[in-house]
């Protein structure tokens, strides 16, 4: 289907929500309006989330509730005659209360003007603890991270933050998971970033990020992509009138240093930025692997023993400039570059015997030399235009990326004895190189129409466009004639075209003191795999619709509840599709699947949060099913060789509970405790065998802050992985515990970290892999302890003072 094709169903869908969004002027059903706006009294910044109640004055019964917008700003509408009275409390405030708030006939609206709240001051001898933010935060459409409250991950990267949550893990391989998926999309202050999954979160500082959202059902405004939904990463900015930055640099054991820096300057209508970062980490690890492999000719062990580093090299370089047109336009314009060098080295010692026959064991050692490369440049410019203020707004985007990633595996295998000396003096050596190169655009345009605090019409379109060309290269060494020569084997080129043109509307309003918001998006897959080598291509032409749902009320001023529902999608990528095989060892061999379809999850999640002086506790309940999921699978053959591939073959369902509090129970401790229980079941059959299973498991964290003085403090951070089940693998547990203490001098300009991760080197990942005709175990331990020291020097008070009108908001009505 055409794009053209889009568009009458968006014109359908934009008048149908148009119709519901019309307003009621029925004067007849006038009622009483309460307003105001919620500001820091200190700083005069508008405090959002700000949670407010509305009671009768007559017998204090509760009328209703809110939270303030992104502005600060609530009202209460349809409200009778009557004198009440407004509380107003947030988390490391003092709770204020305004009396003698009166709906009269000859005054239907009461407007409050400006409400301050100011901090919270706790005196403890000679400690002065001021109120601060709360490590998390359970907002009405996502959890916030605030990573100045984790001093654990100072001198890291985002990464480092998020292996802090009970629903984040990270695997062996060091692929990233949320809530039991890996398929979730990377945004940084509410656009896409170049890279996605671990690498992006790897490459971005932690000391440069103010907080990290995570956000598991987003509305329709954005994109669906991504089953587990948006981890969205906000970076600290400054908006003050003056010239101010930051400084950060760190070292840690056996190679890893890292180093940063960001200015701003602001003056008028002109806001100029840039940062430049660079970091080196080499890592060590030991990884085993025990293979039982059941023939027609009876069984064979492997065993392989794997010893190698890892390091990772990096630099990021951006600019920005923000300019105001006018009171009521804006732009802006950002470039930023990126080179991340990657090198693996890996020494293998295989050892091949029947246990019937030992006698005819061999042995081989295997030089294994990956190099990856990934260097991308980066454009957005962005445009804002408002045409009544408050009430209707036009914003457009236009996205550039171009990617590449050149990368060489070289593999050395010899013959050896059963202590790995060479017997035989020839070896095999292959080298496969990969030359991609990407092009990604995006173009976006929202409008939104502001009918009153509580009612609002959002409506745009995107298209997004992606382009990838691959040139594998396989080559063996031949020794007679040393020379190498071309394995047709894995050699080949492909091109991969996947764009996605969508639609989408949302509407918010208030009813019966339920905030509620209704969207629809509309997005159509254009997917083609070019296999150039064999001349065949591959298309995928879908049309999906992808509704959502955001339900939240006050139950009273302490306590909210929210529901939400939304379907997400997952595409598959492009190796994941190419039926050519890929080399990756003697033993292994990987080949796509190119009929893999999107794999549809319907996800619900049920979220109720209480706040009391010193005390805030959330639970989340989830529900996540997924159809077409899509599995990794390993078959092995008469000769032992393993094919890994990937099918749709399963039906997955994910339902859990994320349980988080905050406790200040003496003035110098906190304990930030929160677990995530969950149950996963998963049906399907792989090579006619049923691996359907189903596990209940859990994951754990406690993080304690000790405030020694005002300028000292200690952090122990203890994170507990259960049991993980999989269609054809079990993980086992994993403990680890992670130590820091932070250091404040020259009036909190400087400050000193040192942390020890992983102090006890418990964090030894083990797993046992299945299959109809082999049993695997492995384990993987990576380097421990790894202890780092960082230092942060900022200058001209360099903090956050925006409050961030580019990250990712999913409000459910202003009013609320």
């Amino acid at each position: 289907m055409r794009l053209h094709y889009i568009n009458a169903v968006f014109l359908i869908i934009l008048f149908s929500l148009t119709t519901i969004a019309a307003p009621n002027n029925d004067a007849s059903t006038k009622k009483g309006t309460i307003k105001a706006k919620i500001l820091d009294g200190k700083t005069n910044e508008p405090i959002e989330y700000a949670n407010v109640t509305l009671h009768s004055t007559k017998d204090s019964s509760f009328v209703g509730g809110t939270v303030s917008g992104n502005n600060g700003e609530l009202v209460f509408s349809n409200l009778p005659e009557g004198n009440y009275y407004v509380t107003v409390s947030y988390i490391g405030y003092e709770k204020q209360t305004i009396a003698n708030v009166k709906i009269e006939k000859e005054k239907y609206e009461s407007s409050l003007g400006t409400i301050k709240l100011y901090n919270t001051d706790v005196e403890l001898k000679e400690v002065n603890v001021v109120g601060e933010k709360a490590s998390e935060e359970l907002r009405l459409d996502k959890k916030v991270i605030n990573v100045s409250q984790n001093i654990n991950a100072s001198g890291g990267t985002a990464l480092d933050v998020l292996q802090n949550q009970p629903s984040v893990q990270v695997d062996q391989d060091g692929n990233v998971s949320l809530r039991g998926s890996s398929n979730f999309t990377i945004q940084v202050n509410g656009r896409p970033y170049p890279i996605q999954g671990g690498d992006a979160l790897r490459q971005i500082p932690a000391n440069l990020v103010e907080s990290i959202e995570l956000i598991t059902n987003p509305s329709a405004k954005y994109d669906s992509e991504g089953s587990a939904g948006i981890i969205n990463i906000v970076m600290k900015k400054q908006e003050t009138d003056n010239m101010n930055g930051i400084v950060n640099a760190g070292l840690g054991s056996r190679t890893k240093y890292n180093g940063d820096f960001t200015l701003n300057y602001k003056s008028g209508d002109y806001n100029i930025s840039g940062s430049f970062d660079y970091r080196k980490n080499t890592n060590y690890m030991n990884q085993l692997f025990d293979r039982t492999s059941f023939t027609q000719n009876g069984s064979y062990y492997l065993n392989t023993d794997v010893n190698g580093n890892f390091m990772r090299e990096n630099y990021t370089a951006k600019a920005a400039v923000d300019y105001s047109l006018s009171n009521t336009s804006s732009i802006s314009f950002t470039n930023s570059y990126g080179d991340v060098n990657i090198n693996r080295s890996s020494i293998f010692k295989f050892s091949n015997m029947d246990p019937l026959n030992p006698s005819s064991a061999f042995y081989n050692l295997g030089d294994d030399r990956n190099n990856y490369a990934v260097r991308y440049f980066n454009s957005i410019l962005f445009f804002s235009q408002q045409f009544t203020p408050k009430v209707d707004e036009l914003t457009v985007e236009l996205n550039y990326t171009n990617v590449s990633l050149p990368s060489t595996q070289r593999t050395t295998e010899y013959i050896t004895d059963g202590s790995f000396q060479q017997i035989i003096n020839q070896s095999n050596l292959d080298e496969l190189t990969n030359n991609t190169k990407r092009n990604e655009g995006r173009f976006r345009t929202v409008y939104s129409y502001t009918f009153s605090k509580e009612s609002k019409f959002e409506t745009g379109l995107q298209a997004n466009f992606f382009y990838n060309n691959l040139d594998i290269q396989s080559r063996e060494f031949v020794l007679s004639s040393q020379q190498w020569v071309i394995n047709p084997t894995y050699s080949n080129k492909f091109g991969f075209r996947n764009n996605i043109y969508s639609a989408f509307a949302t509407y918010s309003n208030l009813l019966s003191g339920f905030n509620y918001q209704l969207g629809l998006r509309l997005e159509q897959t254009d997917r083609l795999l070019d296999q150039k080598t064999t001349g065949k291509d591959y298309k995928y032409n879908q049309i999906h619709l992808f509704p959502t749902l955001n339900i939240s009320t006050s139950i009273d001023q302490q306590q909210q509840l929210q529901f939400s529902y939304s379907r997400r999608i997952n595409r598959p990528q492009e190796m994941a599709l190419n039926p050519f095989p890929n080399f990756s060892n003697s033993y292994v061999t990987f080949i796509g699947n190119p009929g893999l379809l999107p794999e549809l999850t319907n996800s619900f999640e049920l979220n109720y949060q209480y706040f009391l002086k010193g005390l805030f506790f959330s639970a989340q309940t989830y529900y996540r099913k997924s159809d077409n999921s899509i599995l990794r699978t390993q078959r092995l053959d008469e000769n032992g060789y393993m094919t890994m591939s990937f099918m749709n073959a399963a039906t997955n369902e994910v339902a859990g509970a994320e349980i988080s509090t905050s406790i200040t129970l003496i003035p110098w401790l906190r304990l930030d405790p929160s677990v995530n229980l969950f149950n996963r079941k998963m049906t399907g059959m792989i090579s006619g065998v049923d691996l359907s299973s189903e596990k209940f498991s859990w994951s754990s964290r406690l993080n304690s802050t000790f405030i020694l003085s005002p300028t000292t403090r200690i952090q122990l951070m203890m994170n507990y992985f259960g049991k993980q089940v999989d269609i054809q693998q079990t993980t086992d547990p994993i403990f680890m515990l992670t130590i820091s203490a932070r250091q404040e001098f020259m009036d909190k300009k400087l400050v000193a970290t040192l942390s020890a991760q992983n102090l006890f080197n418990t964090g030894k990942f083990g797993f046992i892999s299945t299959g109809s005709n082999f049993n695997m175990i492995g384990s993987f331990r990576p380097e421990a302890p790894v202890f780092r020291l960082s230092l942060s020097y900022n200058f001209n008070n360099y903090k956050n003072t925006s409050r961030s009108n580019d990250r990712v908001d999913i409000n459910v009505g202003e009013g609320m």
